[in-house]
């Protein structure tokens, strides 16, 4: 155990390969398909970019694997460590996009201010949701801390002078590695949002406030989880605004759930362990079937799908196919070919859009006080043009849109059910729609 938790900052590691699940994003990224993810805080205060910028500085001192930069190898892409300094940039209006690695001096996450604003962008090879969102409450709490607040991590962070330790380093998929004989089950290809897209570079953001206090009482009404209710209301809201009153042959609509592996597995790693559940139903006969009966149905099959059988089973493919011989010594520049050609036919092709909640998330009490909101979103791809982000802060769900289209019909029908349900919603918006 002691060797586990020993300080990775002692350790003469200057490289680290991508972890099992990283491996199919550097391949298959670009300009339409960024693989990125980030999460915003509203402060009581304007930020300093100084010592905001002093904050990442001190923290990339105990989260080692995040000073670093993507390399291409013979056989594969790795994690080098990264002596280049860091910077910080101001937000523009169009900020959930790839991010510009040549400017951000090779770094695979960034980190922007505007007034009173602090977003960290992620790309996905580096970590997933909560392994970003455990870097940016650390970065929160690091940043209050240079500029003179009284702030402690009371053992809901981890503390400023903690050290980095090996277990939050590893790869969680060959750690947690189990041979399973469970079966692979059968995906169709699902209805895909077609619409307007911008005719411009960037994305729609809306942003729903929602009391946590009212969604929950729908979801418990329901005898299911939030996520099972909002992801089915989605999926609803999906067919009301795309597929009611048009003659698509193929109206299956798939919600991708991500699900954090940690609570099933356990571990602390900062690297991705993620896993998902799909929650797909036909509408090409509508029964009048309810938002209630529909979060039935998906919590039903997030059940069956996070099962750790069926877990098991899709790990042991993925680390098999990791480790097959012949993919281990084909050169990356075939591998890079075939990573795209698989992720065409098995990646974003088989979801209709992407829901992830992140649940309810807090701060010290000495922090939350400077920290009003907290959001979290994910670009939209050209395949997935429709993804959305979940988190619950304080008393408040804060649900982001994000899609790559100028109709804005869903969200207005989500929202629209849940006021029509009795609850009060405060709705922000970029209008990129408007632009000029």
């Amino acid at each position: 155990m002691a060797s586990e938790k020993r300080s990775l900052s002692k350790r003469k590691n200057t490289w680290y390969p991508l972890d099992n699940a990283a491996k199919i994003y550097p391949p298959t990224a670009s300009d339409k398909r960024a693989h990125v993810f980030c999460f915003s805080a509203i402060l009581t205060e304007e930020v300093d970019p100084y010592s905001l910028r002093e904050a990442v500085v001190i923290l990339l001192e105990k989260y080692p694997t995040f000073k670093t930069k993507l390399m291409r190898g013979k056989f594969w892409y790795y994690l080098e460590n990264n002596d280049l300094p860091f910077k910080v940039f101001k937000e523009d209006a169009y900020y959930l996009k790839s991010i510009d690695h040549q400017q951000n001096n090779g770094y695979l996450f960034e980190v922007l201010y505007i007034r009173n604003k602090i977003t960290v962008k992620f790309f996905h090879a580096l970590t997933d949701g909560t392994g970003g969102f455990n870097f940016f409450k650390s970065l929160i709490l690091t940043y209050f801390s240079v500029i003179g607040k009284d702030v402690d991590a009371e053992g809901l962070l981890k503390p400023i002078d903690a050290p980095s330790t090996a277990s939050e380093g590893e790869d969680s998929f060959l750690t947690y590695h189990n041979v399973t004989g469970d079966k692979t089950e059968k995906i169709s290809k699902p209805y895909h949002i077609r619409a307007k897209p911008f005719d411009y570079d960037g994305c729609g953001m809306i942003t729903a406030k929602v009391p946590i206090s009212g969604v929950k009482e729908l979801a418990n009404a329901a005898n299911v989880t939030i996520t099972a209710y909002l992801s089915a209301l989605y999926s609803y809201c999906v067919y009301k605004a795309f597929l009611a009153d048009r003659p698509e042959k193929n109206k299956l609509v798939t919600v991708l759930i991500p699900c954090n592996l940690r609570k099933k597995y356990g571990g602390e790693t900062q690297r991705n362990f993620t896993m998902f559940a799909r929650f797909s139903h036909d509408y090409t006969v509508y029964d009048n079937t309810t938002v209630e009966q529909l979060a039935a149905e998906c919590q039903n099959k997030m059940n069956d799908d996070l099962r750790v059988e069926k877990l098991d089973k899709i790990i042991d493919d993925n680390v098999k196919l990791e480790r097959n011989f012949f993919i281990k010594i084909a050169p990356l520049i075939l591998k890079d070919v075939i990573m795209r050609t698989a992720y065409a036919k098995v990646g974003e092709v088989l979801q209709t859009v992407n829901f992830s909640n992140l649940g309810l998330v807090k701060f010290p009490e000495s922090v939350s006080p400077f920290v009003k909101e907290i959001t979290f979103s994910i670009t939209p791809t050209f395949s997935c043009n429709h993804q959305t982000g979940v988190i619950g802060y304080g008393d408040y769900l804060y649900v982001t849109f994000a899609r790559g289209y100028v109709e804005t019909e869903l969200e207005k029908t989500f929202i629209r059910f849940l006021t029509a349900k009795g609850l009060k919603i405060e709705v922000s918006s970029n209008f990129w729609e408007s632009q000029p």
